[in-house]
Formats: structure tokens, C-alpha cells, sequence
């Protein structure tokens, strides 16, 4: 069976959270933010919680992938090493929601981790709901750029008095 019609409605429910947070953080920046705080917090405790208790679960993601070096490493050392390899992605996860949660300084720490998390995942396919961590990539650019004083993306047009 073709991966899509298995998966189209998480494949459709991530996408369309991913799309809200881009929204959101194009026309209200702080809760983009918290969205994204929101997002890898739960990506946190599902990660943690699933390789805990069934870490063969991650195996599959091999057969979504598109490319080889990702194919072979799930295949290879993934396969005897699952816990060891989700894990800390789970506690870099959690560590963006916090950066996320605490604005600042420490979101862009976050920021960071959003995109090079996005990027690394996005070779997974359908497995990572792709384009979502893409988007969500893309929210967070937009992200710093707003932190750093670049024109929001956001129509501001002011009412001129007449």
C-alpha cells in the first residue's frame, strides 16, 4: 500500500498545524512561538514515551525514506541502538520548548534547533509528514527575523486620521 492513503490524516493533521504556526507567527509572532514550544514539547514526551516502551516503532521510518545513507543508518546501528539514538533527540527536543517557552535569548538557541531538527528529519518522507518540518523550519526563520528588528512579515498599516 502506498505510505500516503496509510498515513493521510496524520499526514494531514500535521501539515495543517504546521501551516497554523507559520500563520500565526507571520501575524502574531509570540504565539508562533508558543506554538513551536507546544509542538516540540509534545514531540518530547510522545519520542520519549514510544522508544521507552516500543522502540521498534522507529524502524519503519527506513521504508519512508528518501534517502539511502538514512535507509542503511536505520537499518545498521539505529536498529540495535534506537534508545540510545531517540533519546537524546528527545531531551534536544524538549530543550527547544524551552527556549521557545522563555522567549528571549534562549528562543533563539531554539530557533536553531527548529531548523537544523526540520532539515534532518525532512529526508524521512512521509515518515516526517513532509513539508511539515519544513514549514515549521520556515516559522522559525520568520521567527528570528522578527526577533531581530527585520520588517514583519504583517500587514501594519495605521489608520491615518483625516
Amino acid at each position: 500500500m502506498d505510505p500516503f492513503h496509510e498515513y493521510w490524516i496524520h499526514y494531514t493533521i500535521s501539515n495543517t498545524i504546521a501551516l497554523t504556526v507559520l500563520g500565526l507567527t507571520w501575524k502574531v509572532p509570540t504565539a508562533g512561538r508558543i506554538s513551536l514550544g507546544v509542538i516540540f514539547l509534545l514531540a518530547s514526551v510522545f519520542n520519549t514515551y514510544t522508544v521507552l516502551n516500543t522502540p521498534e516503532a522507529y524502524l519503519f521510518y527506513k521504508d519512508f525514506a528518501v534517502l539511502e545513507i538514512y535507509r542503511q543508518f536505520i537499518d545498521g546501528w539505529f536498529t540495535t541502538h534506537t534508545q540510545a539514538a531517540v533519546l537524546p533527540i528527545a531531551a534536544g527536543q524538549l530543550v527547544i520548548a524551552g527556549g521557545m517557552f522563555l522567549g528571549g535569548r534562549s528562543s533563539k538557541l531554539a530557533i536553531v534547533g527548529v531548523v537544523i531538527f526540520g532539515l534532518a528529519i525532512a529526508p524521512l518522507g512521509i515518515g516526517s509528514a513532509f513539508p511539515c518540518s519544513i514549514i515549521l523550519s520556515v516559522a522559525a526563520i520568520l521567527l528570528w527575523r522578527q526577533q531581530n528588528g527585520r520588517p514583519k512579515a504583517v500587514m501594519e498599516t495605521k489608520n491615518p486620521k483625516t
